[in-house]
C-alpha cells in the first residue's frame, strides 16, 4: 500500500479505465546524461506491478465466499480480474522497454556489449544508481559520451575592456563629437 500512497491517482479515462494511477515520471530523453536519467527514475520498475496487485487486494475485499455463490463471486470480481490482466499486459510491455532503454543507455556511455552488461548486472547486489557508480569506475566511457558536455556552440568570450562610442541621436552632431 505505502508504493500506492506514492503514485498520483488519475481521472476516469474511458478508453484507459483499468488505469488508477500514473508514477509522474517525465522522462529526460535520450540525450540527458545516464546519471540524470537514473537519478529521475526512468529506469525504476514499472508502477502497474503495484496497480494490478492493488486490483487484486480490491477484488479480494469484494469477495464473500459464506454468501455467495461461485457465478455470483465471478460476476462481482469480473472487472478487478479484467483490470488486473491489463495492468500485467502494460507491465510486461512496460518493463521491457525500460529494459531495453537501460541496455542502450549503458551501452552507448560505457564500453560494454550487451551481454556483458547482462552477466555484471544480474550478478549485481544493489540498485541501478549504485551500479552505475561501479561502471564509472571499472568500464571504459565511450568516446560519444565524453563529448556529451562539449556539444553545441561555446559560450562567448568576452572582453573586459570597453570602448566608449558616441552618442547618436537627431540632427548635427556638435563640434567637439567630430571626428
Amino acid at each position: 500500500m505505502e508504493r500506492i500512497n506514492k503514485l498520483q491517482p488519475l481521472n476516469y479515462n474511458q478508453f484507459m479505465w483499468w488505469r488508477q494511477f500514473t508514477d509522474n515520471v517525465k522522462p529526460l530523453g535520450k540525450r540527458a546524461l545516464l546519471k540524470d536519467r537514473i537519478a529521475n527514475g526512468e529506469f525504476e520498475p514499472s508502477s502497474y506491478i503495484w496497480q494490478a496487485q492493488y486490483a487484486l487486494y480490491q477484488a479480494k475485499d469484494k469477495m464473500n465466499p459464506e454468501t455467495d455463490c461461485i457465478q455470483k463471486q465471478l460476476e462481482n470480481l469480473a472487472v478487478d480480474l479484467a483490470r488486473y490482466k491489463r495492468l500485467m499486459e502494460d507491465y510486461e510491455k512496460e518493463e521491457s522497454q525500460r529494459m531495453e532503454a537501460l541496455y542502450d543507455a549503458f551501452t552507448s556511455a560505457f564500453q560494454l556489449t550487451k551481454e556483458e552488461l547482462t552477466e555484471k548486472f544480474l550478478n549485481w547486489p544493489g540498485d541501478i544508481a549504485s551500479f552505475y557508480d561501479m561502471a564509472e569506475s571499472f568500464f571504459k566511457r565511450t568516446p560519444a559520451e565524453n563529448r556529451k558536455n562539449m556539444r553545441g556552440r561555446p559560450p562567448k568570450k568576452v572582453q573586459s575592456v570597453q570602448i566608449k562610442k558616441p552618442k547618436r541621436g537627431r540632427g548635427r552632431p556638435r563640434k567637439d563629437e567630430i571626428f
